[in-house]
């Protein structure tokens, strides 16, 4: 734990709250001391946000080390308004796990989802108050009644034409709110779908990993960093290369408290990595296909875009097919005959990732088949992919 007690206090007698940034990997960074018209919102506004839930606070800084380029520009500003700061931080405790805080983002969201579909229903349910305000006024109004111009009655029926525009405007623009809430509703109510979605997650494991491998380096290895002439090597540092100028190059390891903050760092990774594995893993067990190089072999047809692609080649990490181009929107089955003859022999490939495979199906499977046929039996493999049973 880092603590830095500001060596600027504020008078004693300036009436200035003293005011304390605090942060752990638990909670984020939180502004304490702070109380309505003291004037620290306006100076730390670059920096922080407000929430009535939790007060003043950094965004995204939950789960995380301290941003201390934020934390110290902020108590400068403070410090120079003549507050008295206090910064205490603490990178090195874990705090929640990953699965804990997956937890809390889902609830917010089936929060969000409610609230979102009350707001939707409020604006419908006026919009069709309007509308309906409107046809009982116009009730009596014959359909294509003309003003009569000069009549007593003129004023009258021109005041309920505005009127009743006025009114349906305003029903078209709640109705149009009801939309758009009945949207966010749905996106939110989607939202532990699309996190969990196996493609997603696969990718997002492959970023995780190689995120792991980098920390995993520089606690390891450290880090290179140029030195100019004259300034003083850190303990522990060496040197890598040096210059006519006095300028050097060193390699720098992480020690003591920097040491622990990179392998809470490495910790926290790693038990996010262990969580979207589980998911996998839950999803694997649900039925849903985990697709990998030892499912398929050349001449094989991969389902991507609803289309039956012809594989031209097996790798790692991915199948090599035909450029989209030539195949897209041209049918049900893409072979790579048909796209070579399309592009004149010379025929470009496109890399198809295996968390983005639809399905999977055999050039026997598809022989002899008509297009109603075809289209039936892509739409069943992508079923049986998903792990979905029945009629899309």
């Amino acid at each position: 734990m880092t603590t830095d007690q500001t060596s600027t206090a504020a008078p004693a007698d300036s009436g200035k709250p003293a005011i304390r940034i605090v942060h752990t990997r638990a909670d984020g960074t939180l502004l304490e001391g702070s109380r309505k018209g003291d004037g620290v919102w306006e100076l730390v506004r670059p920096w922080f946000r407000w929430s009535r839930h939790v007060g003043i606070y950094i965004r995204n800084s939950q789960d995380k080390a301290a941003d201390n380029w934020k934390i110290n520009a902020a108590a400068e500003a403070l410090r120079k308004a003549g507050f008295t700061v206090e910064i205490d931080i603490d990178d090195v405790t874990l705090g929640r796990s990953f699965a804990e805080a997956e937890a809390e983002r889902n609830e917010r969201a089936e929060g969000r989802a409610d609230r979102y579909g009350e707001r939707a229903a409020r604006n419908t349910r006026a919009g069709d108050a309007r509308w309906d305000a409107v046809r009982e006024r116009m009730s009596h109004v014959p359909p294509g009644q003309p003003i009569l111009v000069g009549h007593h009655s003129e004023g009258r029926h021109r005041r309920l034409l505005d009127w009743a525009h006025a009114q349906e405007g305003a029903a078209v623009q709640e109705h149009k709110k009801g939309r758009y809430w009945a949207g966010r509703e749905q996106a939110a109510a989607r939202y532990r779908d699309h996190r969990e979605d196996v493609g997603t997650t696969r990718r997002r494991l492959d970023k995780l990993a190689a995120e792991r491998r980098r920390q995993a380096d520089v606690i390891e290895n450290g880090w290179t960093k140029e030195f100019y002439a004259g300034e003083e090597l850190p303990e522990g540092a060496e040197l890598v290369r040096s210059y006519d100028d006095g300028t050097r190059v060193a390699r720098v390891r992480p020690t003591g408290e920097r040491l622990a903050v990179r392998q809470a760092d490495l910790a926290h990774l790693d038990d996010e990595i262990g969580y979207w594995q589980d998911v996998l893993a839950q999803a694997a067990e649900r039925g849903v296909k985990i697709w990998s190089r030892d499912d398929f072999d050349k001449g094989d047809f991969v389902i991507y875009f609803e289309t039956a692609v012809e594989i031209v080649r097996v790798n790692a990490r991915s199948l090599t097919i035909p450029w989209a181009h030539l195949w897209i929107t041209r049918g049900q089955v893409a072979t790579v005959a048909m796209c070579a003859s399309r592009a004149h022999g010379k025929m470009s490939t496109d890399t198809l990732p295996y968390d983005k495979v639809q399905g999977k199906v055999t050039a026997a499977e598809l022989e002899g088949l008509n297009a109603q046929q075809v289209r039936d039996l892509i739409a069943a493999r992508r079923r049986e992919a998903r792990g979905v049973s029945g009629s899309e």
